[in-house]
């Protein structure tokens, strides 16, 4: 499953990196195969079935996320689920890591929606997640860039703390929330702007600190990605459910 440049890697060249940036392209992780393999696996599957709520269709798009797929034996799960995956993930916090949650991402073909300007921990802090120290890591089962509507990053922001951010209904229908346009001038000068570009098989490390967002598809080429999102162990939560059914009340 992993591609075989992959097991030789500098990990102090690797946890510099993310330390400073707040993210690490990994390239080669997974054998191109293997990831375009679970690309094809999904694509057969009956994406109405797999869309849960309204939430997770977007107009035009019968399946634009398919929740928890880390259990189980599907080629997607395996990926999410890599083992020495989880082993680097932990390194780079400096604290074991555990999957707490895990989806697909799938920016369709001329109409996948925009991701505006944020940071994921906005979406955890109200459920009982006291620190940003948790991370995502980005497997790409798909080509990824500008065209496509590919992750941008502003390197380095996970530093500046937590950033306040507004609340909007998307296209889709579900509350998210985004930072000001104001604020993201002011941090784009300090910290500059970065456009993932990444091929099948590539994973991406990213704090959850990390400002990022990306554009509408509106190109001829798919984008498919995987989210593997993890917690430290030393980050406890505290009263998860409670704090989740009332944090998804606040926002519908």
């Amino acid at each position: 499953m992993l591609a075989k440049n992959s097991l030789q890697i500098d990990l102090e060249k690797i946890i510099s990196h993310f330390n400073n940036n707040g993210f690490y392209l990994l390239k080669n992780f997974f054998q191109r195969e293997v990831a375009e393999n679970a690309t094809q696996w999904l694509k057969k599957q009956n994406h109405k079935e797999l869309a849960k709520t309204v939430g997770d269709q977007e107009p035009g798009v019968p399946l634009a996320v398919y929740q928890n797929i880390h259990k189980g034996k599907s080629p997607i799960a395996q990926l999410a689920s890599n083992q020495k995956m989880l082993s680097i993930a932990s390194k780079l916090m400096g604290n074991q890591v555990y999957i707490w949650s895990s989806k697909v991402n799938l920016k369709a073909a001329w109409a996948g929606t925009a991701e505006y300007y944020h940071q994921d921990y906005v979406y955890w802090k109200d459920r009982g997640y006291k620190n940003m120290n948790m991370m995502t890591c980005m497997i790409f089962t798909e080509p990824h860039g500008v065209k496509n509507g590919g992750l941008h990053v502003l390197p380095g922001s996970h530093k500046k703390g937590f950033i306040e951010h507004e609340l909007f209904i998307n296209i889709n229908g579900l509350a998210k929330f985004m930072i000001p346009p104001k604020d993201l001038d002011r941090l784009y000068k300090e910290c500059g702007l970065k456009c993932i570009k990444a091929k099948p098989g590539d994973v991406l490390f990213f704090h959850t600190g990390l400002i990022h967002g990306s554009a509408h598809n509106i190109s001829n080429q798919s984008r498919m990605i995987i989210l593997t999102q993890l917690n430290t162990i030393g980050n406890k939560p505290t009263d998860v459910y409670i704090n989740t059914r009332e944090f998804n009340l606040e926002r519908t």
